[in-house]
């Protein structure tokens, strides 16, 4: 996707981060993070937001994580559905991946049936270290989440 940088974000991109946020986990009524969310989770200490922003100002897809320690967690990722398949979810990685931090590991959790993510992850160096049953809901049905991690030390491809 020509015309996309990646840059950081503030407590100002709140509100549209919300909405992309919903509209790529709208079908988990319990997961879209609300715009008074976003900001908490952005004040946070030690954490990280980064998107990729479109050439209209517009985000396409983001990504907050956060330093704990030695520890890093990448708390959310997304990409706009109309931006899929274009490797920005790649792209925000890479570049948290290599920012500066003192954390010795990067975790993330997925649910297990978002293949797409895992094969994104996995070829990223991740690898599953754990699993957290019933994670996430969808409407009635219940979804594992894979918990993958990779040691900061290894080298992007």
């Amino acid at each position: 996707m020509t015309g996309v940088r990646i840059e950081g974000v503030g407590l100002e991109m709140a509100a549209p981060l919300a909405v992309l946020h919903k509209a790529c986990f709208d079908p988990l009524p319990e997961t879209p993070w609300s715009e008074t969310a976003l900001r908490t989770i952005l004040r946070m200490p030690g954490a990280c937001g980064i998107a990729a922003i479109l050439n209209n100002g517009q985000p396409a897809g983001f990504l907050i994580g956060r330093d704990t320690a030695d520890e890093a967690e990448i708390l959310t990722i997304c990409v706009a559905p109309e931006s899929r398949r274009a490797g920005l979810a790649q792209k925000l990685l890479t570049h948290y991946l290599g920012q500066e931090t003192t954390a010795r590991r990067v975790v993330l959790e997925v649910a297990t049936d978002n293949t797409a993510a895992i094969a994104l992850y996995t070829g990223l160096q991740f690898q599953q270290v754990g699993r957290r049953p019933n994670y996430y809901g969808h409407g009635a049905a219940r979804t594992d989440a894979l918990i993958m991690a990779r040691e900061s030390t290894d080298i992007l491809p």
